[in-house]
């Protein structure tokens, strides 16, 4: 999966998923509306610490899609019924952001003044849409992931 998430610019074949970026502030909820099938469970990423090869950005979505798969063939979630989701809020490793395939956002991480606001409006709009969806946190930075605890446990 590592590897896989490495060179997901390069053997991206198409989408599996939900990209939701900082510019989508404001019109998240309006985004999921674009989902029209029934969700049970979503994994989301921001691609940040992928199984510890760091800062992926985009490249992160193997993840979510990856654990949906597990979810579906070892605790029986139909998989129509998952949604894999990457918030994409930059990438701090240059290299990776400066490939020509990349496919997420060309920027730097965005600050926490932005990011949790981010996050916000997603919780609330998954919450909104899918009332009864379990949500599962995969892969977020140590910088990140316990404040979310925190907040949303």
């Amino acid at each position: 999966v590592g590897e896989a998430c490495q060179k997901f610019d390069k053997i991206w074949q198409g989408p599996e998923g939900m990209y939701i970026t900082a510019k989508d502030r404001g019109n998240i909820r309006k985004i999921l509306d674009n989902w029209t099938k029934p969700v049970d469970l979503i994994v989301v990423s921001d691609g940040s610490r992928i199984l510890g090869l760091g800062d992926l950005g985009a490249n992160g979505m193997g993840i979510p899609v990856g654990k949906l798969s597990v979810y579906t063939a070892a605790a029986g979630f139909h998989p129509d019924r998952t949604l894999p989701i990457l918030l994409d809020t930059g990438c701090n490793t240059e290299s990776i952001r400066e490939s020509p395939h990349y496919l997420g956002c060309k920027h730097p991480r965005i600050p926490d003044s932005e990011y949790y606001p981010l996050v916000d409006e997603f919780l609330m709009a998954v919450k909104d849409k899918w009332p009864s969806c379990l949500l599962q946190f995969e892969d977020f930075s140590n910088d990140h992931c316990f404040e979310l605890l925190e907040r949303y446990r």
